[in-house]
């Protein structure tokens, strides 16, 4: 007798206290997993612009390093950019040389289910209308050795599921004027002017 009640002495856990624990964190799981499954869309469109600006802001530095202009070019087709180092400066007239390719971004391959696009009928950073998810004319920049670009224009990113349903809270955009700024903006429908 003396021995069962040195075996009641042992501390553990019963089954019915392993279960009850299990039970609490399936509940608390089933609660916090839909909310973490809706924020990696939020997670990728924001990891896809900050990396497309900051490509930016290299090569413009790169084109002030070199003296030589490098160009980015749009394919909103492909959800697409590639970066040329145009050494030879020619890419106005002779366009695009293989030989001068850098890199391609695939975005949709490096950020699953983010694309070039907008919710139709949204004003853009400059305040019209938005007609097209990548603004610059011809599809492409050219970051000049002086640090300037050739153009200004817009890039707008989005998840694809948000262009469906018409949601406009994780609409990125992206601005390149000819100073040469590069700027990020976030969509925020809670304010005016909507993009911050």
């Amino acid at each position: 007798m003396s021995e069962r009640l040195n075996l009641r002495g042992n501390s553990g856990f019963t089954i019915i206290e392993l279960i009850a624990v299990a039970a609490i964190i399936a509940v608390m799981a089933a609660i916090a997993i839909p909310n973490i499954i809706s924020w990696i869309p939020v997670i990728r469109v924001n990891s896809a612009a900050r990396d497309m600006v900051s490509e930016m802001q290299l090569v413009r530095m790169k084109a002030v390093s070199e003296k030589n202009d490098y160009v980015i070019t749009f394919d909103t087709t492909t959800n697409q950019y590639s970066i040329y180092d145009d050494g030879d400066n020619d890419f106005s007239t002779a366009g695009v040389e293989a030989s001068e390719l850098v890199k391609t971004v695939d975005i949709d391959a490096n950020y699953s289910g983010i694309q070039f696009g907008y919710v139709a009928g949204e004003t853009g950073t400059s305040g019209t209308a938005i007609s097209t998810s990548v603004t610059f004319s011809s599809l492409n920049v050219t970051f000049e050795p002086n640090g300037t670009a050739n153009k200004n224009g817009s890039i707008y990113l989005i998840p694809t599921e948000d262009i469906a349903n018409s949601r406009r809270d994780r609409q990125r955009a992206i601005t390149v004027i000819q100073t040469g700024r590069i700027k990020l903006w976030k969509y925020d429908s809670g304010s005016s002017p909507s993009w911050k």
